[in-house]
């Protein structure tokens, strides 16, 4: 791939090989990626592309996979998420933090 070339993976997670992602991201030999699932689900923390040294997380974006999400599940997720903005901004902790962050 060209080192401006973003990978967009929405398929399965088991398509891209992270390790060879990571390496790419890290070494820059691609510009980015754009991650809508990882393998395995749910995602160890272990994973290549959550440990990406500080100066190259910016070239990923994760985002949920969600595709086949029923209507009660959305607006589930949809409270939590603006039960966490509210939360946040009470200087309360927010649900379901990950990494402890």
């Amino acid at each position: 791939m060209k080192y401006s070339a973003i990978l967009i993976n929405t398929a399965r997670g088991e398509i891209v090989d992270q390790a060879a992602l990571a390496k790419a991201l890290s070494e820059g030999s691609i510009a980015g990626a754009g991650i809508d699932t990882l393998y395995p689900e749910p995602v160890t923390l272990d994973n290549p592309l959550l440990n990406l040294p500080d100066e190259m997380k910016y070239r990923i974006i994760f985002s949920p996979h969600v595709a086949g999400t029923t209507h009660e599940v959305f607006c589930r997720i949809h409270e939590n998420v603006w039960n966490n903005f509210q939360a946040f901004n009470e200087g309360k902790r927010p649900g379901n933090i990950v990494n402890d962050v």
